[in-house]
């Protein structure tokens, strides 16, 4: 039990100090308030996403059964997507901002129901997605982000290799898809990674088999063939 004003200080302060084996960077601030405006705004985003999907499929025409097929198909893993959407609630966290070296905590008034966990120091990294061995694996010093994508066997062929991501202990994500003068890919790979940081390779989800393509190709060379044939018949 704190008095009003208190800060992040104070409740540390209260609760006897920071241990040794503390890690700084790793700490979890969550606030209820920050939660409630969280729910309100995800919310808003997944209905004007269920409008979206829901607008696509309702424009799309179909030309064949196996068109139809597939576009049913697609309506049903986004059926299933929106339910498992539904189910994610936000955990109100703010990401502190701080540096892998912080040494202490930014000096934040309290609000009631305000939790702070201060963990211990991490000692893996974590690897997973559309990679061959995903798991956790033992932080190194000076080892970057690539090193450990390879210590996972490096994406599968089916990774979307451009759009990885690294969500950092502090909270904080780091996106190969971030771009300007500042930031480029290659600046994420040689990124030192830090202990308790979880690399993540997204599957492509814009992509076709290559029976699928074959189909596609089969279809176009025969029509080509049929108008050949039928400007042979015109000639003659």
């Amino acid at each position: 039990v704190l008095p009003p004003a208190s800060s992040i200080a104070d409740a540390i302060r209260a609760a006897g100090g920071m241990t040794p084996a503390a890690h700084i960077f790793g700490t979890v601030f969550t606030r209820e308030s920050v939660r409630e405006t969280q729910q309100v705004n995800y919310d808003r985003a997944l209905r004007d996403l269920e409008t979206d999907f829901t607008r696509t499929a309702a424009t799309q025409r179909t030309a064949s059964a196996d068109e139809a097929a597939g576009q049913t198909a697609r309506t049903a893993g986004t059926e299933r997507l929106i339910a498992r959407l539904r189910e994610v609630r936000p955990n109100g966290r703010v990401v502190l901002q701080l540096s892998p070296d912080s040494r202490e905590l930014p000096d934040l008034a309290l609000e009631d129901g305000d939790r702070l966990h201060i963990p211990p120091r991490a000692s893996t990294v974590g690897v997973f997605g559309s990679v061959f061995n995903g798991g956790s694996y033992l932080h190194s010093g000076g080892r970057n982000i690539d090193e450990y994508l390879r210590l996972a066997g490096g994406p599968t062929s089916g990774a979307d290799a451009d759009s990885v991501f690294v969500i950092r202990a502090n909270g904080s994500v780091v996106s190969a898809r971030q771009s300007g003068s500042w930031f480029s890919n290659d600046r994420l790979a040689g990124l030192a990674a830090e202990p308790g940081d979880t690399i993540f390779v997204p599957e492509e989800m814009d992509k076709t088999t290559f029976l699928q393509h074959a189909k596609d190709w089969t279809q176009i060379l025969a029509q080509f063939a049929l108008g050949v044939a039928a400007i042979q018949v015109l000639g003659d």
